[in-house]
């Protein structure tokens, strides 16, 4: 069976959709911020790795019906820059100030992704979308990874990872010191009722 034929499967979860003007089906699903985090790495000097973790991630999972009857979602998430998490409190404040994060200036991070096939929640895929991190926003791709619990994609916990250059976002501070290439880590899980 192939992803699309899977996809429909789901379908009759989606049946309490509320119609829209256009004549789109939509559906929202809210991300369990309890439940949710994103993580990154970012090497430091002799392959060393500086790693913190954002808690609480919050956005939505929202499900677009279109005319020509193909099932799409799409994701917006939030975090909180100064709810980081880091080990040592020293790299911490040194994450939050000036040189990197600068959390007195940009508070918030947020990824608006492009709308992408219901399917690939099953099978996996390329997640693009506007990534806005220190008051910059440039597209970013992230790869989706194909559902541990296929049967039940949106019962499980959603696998998103990916890379950014932080200079691209006006991150040049700690050149020296850290690579310019950060790995991203997102878990995200929803609530409410799912299909």
């Amino acid at each position: 069976m192939n992803a699309w034929a899977f996809a429909l499967l789901l379908l009759p979860g989606f049946a309490f959709a509320a119609a829209q003007p256009d004549g789109l089906q939509t559906q929202t699903w809210p991300i369990d911020s309890a439940r949710s985090q994103a993580q990154f790495s970012v090497r430091k000097l002799w392959f060393a790795h500086a790693r913190g973790t954002f808690p609480e991630l919050h956005g939505t999972l929202r499900q677009i019906g279109t005319a020509a009857g193909a099932d799409l979602v799409e994701v917006d998430a939030t975090l909180d820059v100064d709810a980081l998490e880091m080990d040592d409190p020293g790299h911490r404040a040194r994450a939050l100030g000036q040189d990197f994060f600068d959390s007195a200036r940009y508070r918030w991070i947020r990824f608006d992704s492009d709308r992408f096939p219901l399917a690939e929640l099953v099978t996996g895929g390329t997640v693009s979308g506007m990534l806005t991190l220190h008051g910059e926003r440039h597209p970013v791709p992230l790869t989706l990874e194909a559902s541990t619990c296929p049967r039940q994609p949106l019962a499980c916990v959603i696998r998103v990872h990916g890379s950014i250059q932080r200079s691209k976002f006006g991150m040049h501070g700690l050149r020296g010191v850290l690579s310019d290439r950060v790995e991203l880590d997102l878990h995200i899980t929803l609530s409410g009722d799912r299909p």
